[in-house]
């Protein structure tokens, strides 16, 4: 058994070694995708439904909390760009009218698209349109340090006993919610937060749901009252959809897809997609080699990854190929 540290980008020397490959979580029985490469990216084939899930996290109900759902999955597919959102193009179609405005339009994230990567997956939208309240800010650093206790390991252990080595690698790491909070909207809020405008809420973060969505609202409204622009807030909240529509806020609603189908999607966004499983999940298996987003001894990188081998002849090879590609990248040369 070996371990090998890498970084997102160096995910794809070990996938262009896979002619197919199967993504599992190893605490459940199956396969979650298989994914094939086809012409320049990859055929995805979404084995594991809604209703999958919910059979797997039936086994392990004392500490389902902790373990993947769909709607984690389905965050992740998001976040990689591979799922769009059922309603993408209606949103394209406004884009195009909002360009006609004499007044300048700007758009307010809500949290949910930080946590959908929406920035990332949308460049057409300059960064500077972008608003960000302090409250949407306040709530992904609240949730972004949660770390397991002992006890709480202890307790995962105790209901499979058999996938200590993995588990373990988890304690005093951060929890689920704290993962997709430092993995998924954190690292999309760095993307951004040097050119949008971050704009002062009527109240501090609470931890009502309800009150930061009101704060958010009315951080929006006075923004458009003192400004002559039009701010439009971006969200995949239907509650949040109905306060814009009750006070009167331009807004526009992001329909979630509920059931995945088959896709295809790019070489770099099925590399997204294993870092983002990987992150979120805590851990994945892969081709017979485990890749931990969170692991003992791991920094503040948000990049990183661990890859562990369980097979020498493996990861000899791929430490050669990776030694040659970091090589060359320091003399600056793309292989």
């Amino acid at each position: 058994m070996n371990d090998a540290v890498i970084r997102e980008d160096e995910l794809q020397i070990l996938l262009n070694s896979l002619d197919e490959i199967n993504v599992t979580y190893p605490l459940y029985e199956g396969d979650i995708l298989v994914a094939r490469p086809e012409g320049i990216g990859y055929s995805l084939d979404l084995l594991a439904s809604r209703e999958t899930f919910q059979g797997w996290l039936a086994e392990y109900e004392p500490i389902a909390a902790e373990l993947p759902n769909y709607a984690d999955f389905l965050e992740c597919m998001l976040a990689s760009g591979v799922a769009r959102y059922a309603n993408q193009a209606a949103f394209d179609a406004m884009l195009t009218s909002y360009g006609q405005l004499k007044k300048a339009v700007f758009f307010g994230l809500d949290t949910n698209l930080f946590y959908h990567g929406f920035a990332t997956n949308n460049p057409e939208i300059d960064h500077a349109s972008y608003l960000i309240v302090e409250t949407v800010r306040d709530e992904i650093a609240y949730a972004i340090n949660r770390k397991y206790p002992a006890k709480k390991i202890e307790e995962m252990v105790a209901h499979a006993p058999g996938l200590r080595d993995y588990i373990k690698e988890l304690e005093n790491k951060r929890m689920k919610r704290s993962r997709k909070a430092a993995y998924l909207a954190l690292k999309e809020y760095r993307i951004i937060r040097d050119r949008a405008t971050e704009i002062a809420s009527p109240g501090p973060h609470t931890h009502l749901t309800e009150e930061n969505d009101r704060n958010i609202v009315k951080a929006l409204r006075k923004f458009e009252e003192e400004r002559y622009a039009l701010p439009v807030l971006l969200t995949a909240d239907v509650y949040m959809a109905d306060l814009c529509m009750a006070e009167g806020l331009e807004y526009f609603y992001f329909d979630r897809p509920y059931r995945l189908e088959t896709t295809t999607c790019t070489a770099q966004g099925f590399r997204r997609l294993l870092f983002n499983l990987a992150a979120v999940f805590g851990f994945v298996g892969c081709n017979g080699f485990a890749v931990f987003g969170e692991y003992g001894g791991k920094g503040n990188d948000l990049d990183e990854l661990k890859v562990r081998f369980f097979d020498d002849e493996t990861y000899h090879e791929f430490t050669r190929e990776l030694e040659i590609c970091r090589q060359l990248q320091k003399l600056g040369i793309e292989r």
